[in-house]
C-alpha cells in the first residue's frame, strides 16, 4: 500500500498505520518524496501518525534517515497540532547528532515551544534542545545559558529532568 492509501483508509487505526509506515520506510516502499507529498495533502492531525513512525525509526536507529527527514521535522515543530510538534521535536533530537550543521534554524522554534502551556510540547522541546546542547557545536554557545534559565523556571519534573541530564553531562 502507498502512504496515501494507508492514511486514507478509515478502517486502519492510527497504531496500525504507524506500523505499516515504519515497515514501508524500512523496506524502501515509502520514500521521503511520498511523505513530502502526503504532508501537503493530509491534515496535521492525520499526518502526526507519519511523524510518529519517523520518530520511532530515528529513536531506535532502525535505519539511517537522510537530512530530508530532519527538514520535514523542522517544518512541523511550529505547526498548530500538538502531536506534530511533539513528534517533530523528538525527531530533531534523535537526528541532531547526525546533522549538527542543520539545526540552527529550528532552535528558535524549540525555544518558543519550551514556553508552551502544554507539558508534552515542553517535554518534546526539552528532549531536542538537551540533545542539541550536548553537541560540540552548541556546548559553549549561549544555548547552554538559555537552557539553564529555562530549567530553573520549569515546574514539571519530567521536563526539567530532560534539561538536568544534559546540563550535568556538560559540567563533567
Amino acid at each position: 500500500m502507498t502512504l496515501t492509501e494507508i492514511m486514507s483508509d478509515k478502517s486502519i487505526k492510527k497504531l496500525q498505520a504507524r506500523t505499516m509506515i515504519i515497515d514501508g520506510i524500512m523496506q524502501g516502499n515509502i520514500t521521503i518524496e511520498e511523505i513530502e507529498a502526503a504532508s501537503a495533502e493530509l491534515k496535521d492531525s492525520r499526518f502526526s501518525a507519519v511523524l510518529e513512525a519517523v520518530e520511532e525509526i530515528s529513536n531506535k536507529g532502525l535505519t539511517n534517515l537522510s537530512a530530508d527527514y530532519l527538514e520535514l521535522a523542522k517544518r512541523y515543530v511550529s505547526c498548530g497540532d500538538n502531536s506534530c510538534k511533539r513528534e517533530s521535536s523528538r525527531i530533531i533530537g534523535n537526528l541532531a547528532p547526525q546533522y549538527p550543521e542543520a539545526l540552527e534554524d529550528c532552535i528558535p522554534a524549540l525555544l518558543d515551544n519550551a514556553k508552551s502551556e502544554g507539558t508534552v510540547i515542553r517535554w518534546g522541546s526539552a528532549y531536542a534542545l538537551s540533545r542539541i546542547v550536548l553537541l560540540k557545536e552548541y556546548r559553549d554557545s549561549d544555548l547552554y545559558e538559555r537552557l539553564v534559565s529555562i530549567c530553573d523556571s520549569e515546574q514539571e519534573n519530567g521536563v526539567k529532568n530532560q534539561y538536568l541530564k544534559a546540563l550535568r553531562k556538560i559540567k563533567k
